[in-house]
Order: C-alpha cells, then structure tokens, then sequence
C-alpha cells in the first residue's frame, strides 16, 4: 500500500485515532501536521512496506515522539516532527561512526536506515514515521504494523521492549542545533521513567524524538510486530467516511478486524457525563463515565489511553488492556472531523458544555500481545495505575 494524497494521508490517521484506545494524540492536531507539509497539489509517495517481505539488509527504527500529555497544547507541527527526523539521523550517524566498529556482529552490515517502524497506532505516532519518511531527504519507507496494535502509555508495553536491547536509543530536540542524549540502562521502564522526567524537565524538550531499537528486517520480522495495522486504519477511515448508518459502519468495522483474527464488540453506547483526570508522574490519569440510554453508567479508567472499562452495576470488569477501547461517533452521516473522537478532543467538548454521544467499543488485543508474557505482565502492573488489580480479563470474548 501506498499514501499518495493529502486526502488519503487523512484517511489514514482517522482510522489510526479510532484504533488508539482513546489516546495516541488528536486527529485535529495530526491533520494540522499533514496540511502544514503537504498541500492539496503536492505530489509524493509514502510507501507502507509488508514486513513480511523484508530482508537482513533491510534497516529499520522504532521512530516516535514523548510528551508529557498536559504540557502538549500549543505545541508547532514542527515541534512534533522535526525531534523524531533529527533522531533518526542522530541515530544513523551513532550507529555508522561508532557502532559498526565496536558491535560489528550486529551492525557490521549497515548502510543506511530505509524502514521506519511506528511504534504505536494512533494519530500522532502514525503521522510521525509517516512524515518523518517524508522529510528524510532518501528513500525511506513506514512499516505497515507497530509494535502495539493501539496506544498506549508506556513503551514496555511494546512488543520490541520485551525482545531488543536497550541500547542503543536516541532522543533528540527539535532545530538544527539539537540536544540530543542516548541512555544506557537495564529495561524499557526504566527508559520510559528516564525519559518523561528529562522531558518534564525541559531538558531535551518538551516534545522529544525518539529513534529506538536498530533492527535489521530479519529482526524486524522476528520482532512479532502487529502487522497491517495501517492499511487497517486506512480501511477503517474509509468506512468513517462514508454516509452509512453508524450500526452499519460498525459491522464494517468488525467485517475489516476478523481477516487479523481480531474480534469487537460493543459495549455500550450513550453520553459522556464525567471525564476527570490528574497529572502524575507525567501522565494523564483519571477516569470517563458514560450514561446509556437505559441509566446504566460504564465507567473507563485513563492512563492517557484507556486501560480499563466496567459497567458501575456489575461486580466483575467488563474491558482491560490489551484490548482496546474505542470510540465512534454516533453520527448517521459522514463522520464530521470534529468527531473523531479520542480522550482529548472528549475533554475538550466537555469543558465548553458540549454533548458527546458516542459507542464505546471494545477490540480485542493481537494474539502477538496476548501471548507474550513478559508484556501481559506489564500490562498488569499498568492496570494498578488504573487502580484495578486483577488479571487480564477475557471472558469479554467467550460470551
């Protein structure tokens, strides 16, 4: 697949936002991304490589962007975008001058990175390797997959977190004068805890790139990426799109996951009433409870994405992470742009009095997430986060 529009490039990212689980940065702001690069006329191709058909002189990189979440308003297209270009640079320059020499066995055949891997599904972190491609002044292609299947909140929770080194990683600022600092410690959560209090501190600032695990594509494939996640999000955007009842588009939506083996369901459908968070530790955290037609209250649990989910009058919780829980306006027509709903733009309609009447859906997790361990047991301790400390639960799909 390829993006070749600014039309299809927005597509995309729609779909991307509905996949995130509520977090993954707004739609509104990616568009603003997109349309600050790419104009209606602009001719350019973004190719969305299989990962499948990858080889070992393939090279690629996790390519993202960190911000603290309450500290992201105000923020430039350019302050988004040109911290991950510069690490991805830093990051090929590291590994050229330094690393071939002193780690020939793994890095002895480098060239030249040529694959950007998206770290997650969401707008932001979809826009970036995206446009980071685009701006890399040689031949560059994205990834189609990530190593999450949605957002979330910390990279441990990450398929490449439970199988790369930690070394080597690059984070870098925005300007051609950047700062830049690669961290040599022993886990992903520590990386992750590292980084957000370098970026809380202003350090390498406030929107910081981050180029992670180097893997040639032998490794990328071995890596268990979630793969077509962005033609999926492509897909998903279409249907967005179009003017068909909402019921309709959702069984589209379940029509397009079932080829991944993956299953969804709708869990309630009604008006937000509450959405309550608090910064800590540099992270969102906090709760949105939904009031359904009949007066029942499903209640989801925030640590920037969505964690978990349950109805206020059952004792056993109804959603947890990996699954993701997602969000679909109700609207009967075309979705209009200022209806892609994600936990931020929600917030922000809530505060000005705004009615947001939305389905909460629920998509089950990758069999690739679900059958690792070391990430199900990171997905736990995130659940405590959330304040819940059972299991992962699946009945969800058993019923």
């Amino acid at each position: 697949m390829n993006i070749t529009t600014k039309e299809d490039f927005l597509t995309l990212l729609k779909g991307a936002t509905f996949l995130a689980s509520g977090g993954g940065g707004p739609y509104s702001l990616a568009r603003k991304i997109v349309e600050t690069y790419i104009k209606d006329d602009t001719l350019f191709q973004l190719d969305l490589i299989d990962p499948n058909t990858l080889s070992k002189s393939d090279w690629g990189c996790v390519a993202a962007g960190m911000a603290a979440p309450s500290k992201g308003i105000g923020l430039t297209p350019q302050d988004i975008v040109e911290p991950t270009v510069n690490a991805v640079n830093a990051m090929d320059t590291l590994i050229k001058d330094l690393l071939v020499k002193q780690d020939p066995v793994r890095f002895g055949d480098f060239k030249q990175f040529n694959i950007l891997i998206p770290v997650e599904v969401g707008a932001i972190n979809v826009v970036i390797p995206l446009m980071t491609a685009y701006l890399l002044d040689y031949n560059i292609s994205v990834v189609d997959g990530d190593t999450a299947g949605r957002a979330v909140p910390t990279i441990d929770l990450t398929t490449f977190s439970s199988t790369q080194d930690v070394m080597p990683n690059m984070a870098t600022s925005a300007g051609k004068d950047f700062k830049f600092t690669t961290l040599s410690l022993d886990s992903y959560k520590d990386l992750n805890i590292a980084y957000s209090q370098l970026i809380g501190a202003g350090l390498i600032g406030i929107d910081t790139g981050l180029s992670l695990a180097p893997m040639n594509g032998t490794t990328i494939q071995n890596n268990n990426l979630i793969n077509n996640t962005l033609s999926e999000a492509y897909a998903i955007g279409k249907i967005m799109e179009n003017d068909k009842i909402t019921t309709n588009k959702i069984s589209a939506i379940e029509n397009c996951l079932a080829s991944s083996g993956r299953s969804i369901k709708v869990l309630c459908t009604g008006k937000v009433i509450t959405y309550i968070t608090e910064t800590i530790d540099d992270n969102d955290v906090g709760y949105m409870s939904i009031k359904t037609s009949d007066n029942r209250i499903f209640t989801i649990s925030i640590q920037n994405e969505t964690i978990t989910g349950q109805f206020e009058d059952e004792i056993s919780i109804a959603v947890t992470g990996p699954d993701s829980i997602c969000y679909l306006s109700t609207s009967n027509e075309k979705i209009p742009d200022g209806e892609i709903y994600d936990n931020t733009l929600i917030q922000e309609k809530m505060a000005k009095g705004e009615d947001v009447e939305i389905h909460v859906i629920a998509i089950q997790a990758d069999n690739v997430v679900l059958g690792n361990d070391k990430l199900m047991s990171s997905w736990r301790n995130a659940y405590k986060t959330a304040r819940y400390y059972g299991a992962y639960n699946s009945n969800i799909w058993n019923s």
